[in-house]
């Protein structure tokens, strides 16, 4: 899914090579690579909480 993600979000961020040319594709990567790194962080976060207030996450004990 993350991967999928990466795509996307590169894609959407691939406008700067219009502006910038070929130096826009080297922009465009970290972007890509930190809005993904947050996309991820989303779902993972929520996806403890669902499973914590199931019960299914055990806290360390």
């Amino acid at each position: 899914m993350v991967s999928t993600l990466v795509g996307a979000v590169f894609n959407i961020i691939f406008a700067p090579v219009l502006i910038f040319g070929l130096d826009g594709v080297l922009y465009s990567m970290p972007v890509s690579d930190v809005l993904t790194f947050l996309i991820a962080a989303v779902i993972i976060l929520r996806t403890l909480r669902e499973l914590s207030a199931r019960g299914s996450v055990n806290d360390g004990e």
